[in-house]
């Protein structure tokens, strides 16, 4: 009991020492700050700026084009006879367009300078053209609609794979496994500041009289992880601030159908913490072997965790394949990838619950191997322990 007191006081201090409310709240108001200033600016240009366009039809018949609800494009028809004087109109900048209407389909357009919303005149140019040749034609908007109408398959699924995952769910699921990479590398950063740190300045030597070099490792490891999962929900926060504060701004913006799931947001926020745990046990182990930061070629390792995350992206054009169903279970890959498919796939709690069990099983190992490997090497100066000698260390039993 006494042993559990002092690890989870280490770890609060551990996760004391780097979290400060200060900075997060600073963090979520920036979020809210730039979404404000980006789509705020949009809307207010859009408001006072004149978005608006004169086009003239030239034509001596009646004409409706169809155009878009939010089209800026105001049409005057006019006669034949008053194309030169709107062309003139046209150069002196009174208007932006002139739009003359020829014989079988064609036309010409008149601008100063072609934006984008002479695309918008093409699109309902070709659909008046399309439904005029289909009228000539004899066939119906309902008949053409009902010729190119897709044909009826009901699909029978003898195994539920859930449903098929949107753009929106694809998106959201490489977004949160991105804030899983930073929060894993946001670790291993502190875990080597705090441990190199510690090593360097002989703090450990102090502390490690008082508390046995396990007790030491566990708080760390815990308080760290803590850390990393408290970073990656103010980032997972201060991104749906933006969201919201954007989509009231008139970004169009929503949120994924995965963001309204209290249940599959705990599972994620679980998997994430074993994988912050997972790596933060594996690299205290290495942090304590280091001697300069600056200059140990073991630092190379901290790269190690993208490669998980970047195989995690490969499940994205089949989260249910038998590679992933594997990959999502086995320690190494199982944070990342269980991620993705828990977003844009139907995942059996058999699947989770063997997925989870293995990852606390792995944390386990890594911890007392960290713990050995610590006890032996942070008091080592000098000369780097070899990864051969760390094995026979952690091969040796508990005095």
């Amino acid at each position: 009991m006494r042993d559990k007191k002092m690890t989870l006081e280490i770890a609060k201090w551990e996760f004391g020492r780097w979290f400060k409310i200060k900075e997060q709240v600073i963090t979520l108001l920036v979020s809210v700050a730039i979404s404000a200033l980006v789509f705020g600016g949009v809307r207010l240009f859009d408001k006072f700026g004149n978005n608006q366009k004169t086009v003239a039809i030239i034509s001596d018949t009646p004409v409706t084009l169809p155009l878009p609800k939010e089209s800026g494009i105001v049409f005057n028809l006019m006669p034949v006879a008053a194309k030169d004087s709107m062309i003139a109109l046209c150069k002196m900048e009174a208007i932006d367009g002139v739009l003359i209407l020829q014989a079988d389909n064609q036309a010409d357009m008149v601008v100063r300078k072609k934006g984008k919303w002479v695309d918008e005149i093409q699109a309902a140019l070709t659909a008046l053209s399309r439904h005029e040749r289909m009228a000539k034609a004899g066939i119906s908007p309902e008949k053409m609609q009902s010729i190119f109408a897709e044909a009826a398959l009901r699909v029978i699924a003898t195994e539920e794979t859930g449903l098929k995952s949107t753009a929106e769910d694809k998106i959201a699921a490489g977004v949160f496994i991105g804030f899983m990479l930073i929060g894993v590398f946001l670790g291993l950063a502190y875990q080597f500041v705090a441990i190199t740190g510690e090593k360097q300045s002989r703090i450990t030597e102090v502390i490690v009289s008082a508390v046995s070099p396990q007790i030491w490792i566990d708080g760390k490891i815990i308080g760290i992880s803590l850390l990393s999962l408290a970073l990656l929900f103010i980032y997972i926060l201060s991104s749906i601030l933006f969201v919201a504060v954007s989509a009231m701004l008139g970004s169009g913006w929503a949120f994924p159908v995965v963001a309204g799931s209290p249940a599959l947001m705990m599972l994620l926020l679980l998997f994430a913490m074993l994988g912050f745990m997972f790596w933060n046990t594996f690299f205290a182990a290495i942090a304590a072997t280091i001697n300069d930061p600056n200059t140990s070629a073991r630092g190379s390792l901290i790269m190690l965790p993208s490669i998980p995350i970047a195989i995690a992206f490969l499940a994205f054009g089949n989260p249910d394949s038998l590679t992933m169903r594997v990959l999502s279970i086995f320690p190494l890959t199982a944070a990342p990838v269980m991620s993705v498919r828990l977003v844009l796939t139907s995942v059996s709690w058999f699947e989770i619950l063997t997925a989870a069990l293995l990852l606390i099983f792995s944390v386990h190992l890594l911890r007392n191997m960290a713990g050995k490997i610590f006890a032996l090497s942070i008091l080592m100066y000098g000369k780097e322990p070899s990864f051969g000698e760390m094995m026979k260390w952690v091969g040796r039993r508990n005095e």
